[in-house]
């Protein structure tokens, strides 16, 4: 009852998101305290827009600390009420003035229980700070994955029209205007020699409770250093919106993730 109760809040936000983004578009920037908390959960949660989404224009996303240990670590939460993780625990292992640093993947967990205001699960934080090295001595940064700190979700490497070839690929016959396509990819973060990796949804139609409903599919998609993209190999279809970073992570190491690039 409860998994319906959610999967019926998740198609109706879905449908106001897809809706209002184009009314969302314009600058913005995040004005809390924490800027490398930001910069790290935007660039490691897969469909993450950088604001809150809303009718009358994009929002300051939820950014608020949760604990820090002996060695600076910090964990945070992180919320923008998006379709895909829309409430996440992540964990930030250091900051200076430039850069954030985090572990790649699994540096952050997402629990829809959230939206039923319950307490997160003890066993998933407990297992999250043993992942990310919770009150260890600091290890070897080249582990890490190192951001510029920002206060605005900066646009990836791709140009629109790409954007919009790539999305008519994965949904061909879909109904969505250009401006609604480009408006719809958030892009996730680059690698070191130009790969770059985005999230794509489109509607479709499924039998739910005897009766047709709109529903949507969500695809990562990866473009190579020259910005090509391989239809069969670079798309992953996203089936658990809260739980898919291993399959992120194997789907991306599939194609040569921060590894030199031959064309």
């Amino acid at each position: 009852m409860i998994k319906q109760v959610y999967a019926k809040l998740l198609l109706t936000t879905t449908i106001a998101i897809f809706l209002c983004l184009t009314a969302c578009s314009g600058d913005f920037e995040y004005t809390g305290d924490n800027p490398e908390l930001y910069s790290v959960a935007i660039n490691s949660i897969l469909g993450i827009h950088g604001y809150a989404l809303s009718s009358w224009g994009p929002q300051r996303p939820t950014v608020r600390i949760l604990e820090e240990d002996n060695y600076g670590r910090v964990m945070f939460l992180y919320s923008e009420d998006s379709y895909i993780s829309p409430v996440s625990i992540v964990v930030m292992q250091k900051a200076d003035e430039v850069y954030a640093y985090f572990y790649p993947h699994y540096n952050f967990f997402s629990d829809w229980f959230f939206f039923l205001e319950e307490d997160p699960d003890i066993e998933s934080v407990a297992a999250l700070k043993e992942t990310n090295s919770w009150n260890q001595e600091m290890s070897d940064a080249s582990e890490f994955v190192r951001v510029r700190i920002v206060r605005y979700p900066e646009p990836g490497p791709i140009a629109d029209e790409t954007l919009i070839e790539a999305f008519r690929s994965v949904f061909p016959g879909s109904p969505s205007r250009p401006n609604q396509i480009t408006a719809n990819n958030p892009f996730l973060r680059m690698d070191s020699y130009g790969r770059s990796v985005y999230l794509i949804f489109g509607p479709q139609w499924e039998y739910i409770d005897d009766e047709y409903v709109r529903t949507f599919v969500y695809v990562a998609i990866l473009f190579q250093p020259d910005h090509s993209l391989d239809i069969d190999n670079g798309t992953l279809l996203i089936t658990d919106l809260f739980n898919y970073q291993t399959d992120l992570r194997l789907f991306m190491e599939a194609n040569g993730w921060d590894t030199p690039f031959y064309p």
